[in-house]
């Protein structure tokens, strides 16, 4: 497995003592360790009644969420435009949220968290909501005609997650992949482009984490922890994870979920039945176009920059995770050796009507 570079660095230093403290070398996994908080995951009952804890006592696990936060504040080092971020990152992946789960309460948790943050900074709701955090961007609108036209032709399919691939996109463009197998295989550093809306637009080649530390956390990472002052104020740790190389991907969903038609402005959509033959034939044919670049797939890591879980990890399957609602399956090529830009390639691996469906809206 590559190796990808991993840049950090400490904020507000000590200048007022005079004193130079040294990070040891290789303390990554700890620092991350350090500034992460587990959060709890609910035991949820096996049928589809509610889970006890929501039906009976809801006031009480809110409050509990509320406490939990109180002892560890992940998010205190936050600015308000980085906060702001974080709730509207959490609304968007609760948007489409119509039944409890261990994924759905994780995210009901962690926006308790961010509502406590906000009100510890400037009081109680709506105090310090501004309008930038639901305006800074459109959100996917749901009750669009769109919308209604989506819903009624893939949800009577019965699909469920995992059992096929989906990719969306323009009509022109999924009849071609229906009958032909015809496909673009993009650079990661396509999908940075502004002209992107926020469902498409990400830097693929990086993954930035941030920690707030505090000077009993400090003391277990550095050389000379004699030289840390005593009223040594807490630290904020921003880690990027860096890939050296640009790399070629080619993006599907394991979700069956109708909102992302409207998440990526598509009206048309092509339903792949048969996942590992999809995977064969597009390896194959990778090798004509791609020459030397070796192709791995697998489903994407989804990671809260604020609570990871480790710092080894491989960036061109890892993403932040306000994507986590995209459910991404990821076909990736690494170059031989680092380039800083590859080029996209047009390929055609043959029809896929035998073991596909093409929905048009």
């Amino acid at each position: 497995m590559r190796r990808f570079t991993r840049r950090w660095r400490l904020r507000s230093p000590f200048p007022s003592s005079g004193r130079i403290v040294v990070v040891r070398e290789m303390v990554l996994p700890t620092i991350v360790k350090m500034g992460a908080t587990p959060l709890e995951t609910p035991q949820l009952w096996a049928d589809s009644s509610l889970p006890k804890w929501v039906s009976d006592q809801p006031v009480q696990r809110h409050i509990a969420w509320r406490r939990q936060y109180d002892a560890r504040r992940y998010a205190r080092h936050l600015s308000q435009t980085e906060l702001n971020q974080r709730i509207r990152d959490i609304l968007v992946n609760l948007l489409a949220v119509d039944r409890i789960t261990n994924e759905s309460a994780l995210l009901l948790e962690k926006f308790t968290h961010v509502l406590e943050e906000m009100q510890l900074r400037y009081g109680p709701y709506p105090a310090g909501f501004r309008q930038d955090i639901l305006h800074s961007e459109p959100f996917p609108n749901f009750a669009s005609e769109l919308a209604e036209k989506a819903a009624k032709q893939l949800s009577p399919l019965g699909l469920k997650r995992g059992d096929v691939f989906i990719k969306f996109g323009k009509r022109a463009h999924m009849e071609r992949l229906h009958e032909s197998g015809a496909l673009r295989i993009q650079p990661a550093t396509y999908f940075a482009r502004t002209d992107h809306n926020g469902a498409v637009r990400d830097d693929e080649l990086t993954l930035s984490l941030s920690l707030a530390l505090s000077r009993h956390d400090i003391v277990k990472v550095v050389k000379n922890p004699q030289d840390l002052p005593p009223d040594a104020p807490e630290q904020r740790v921003d880690v990027k994870l860096q890939s050296p190389t640009d790399y070629w991907l080619y993006c599907v969903t394991n979700s069956v979920e109708p909102r992302l038609f409207i998440d990526f402005n598509a009206d048309s959509c092509v339903i792949i039945r048969d996942r590992a033959r999809f995977g064969q034939i597009l390896c194959e044919a990778s090798r004509q176009w791609l020459g030397g670049a070796a192709m791995n797939d697998g489903p994407m890591t989804y990671v809260d920059p604020l609570l990871p879980k480790t710092a080894e990890v491989f960036v061109p399957f890892v993403k932040h995770f306000r994507y986590t609602y995209q459910d991404e399956h990821r076909f990736c090529w690494l170059p031989p050796a680092p380039i800083q830009e590859v080029t996209h390639v047009d390929v055609e691996i043959g029809s896929l009507k035998e073991f596909s469906d093409l929905i048009l809206l």
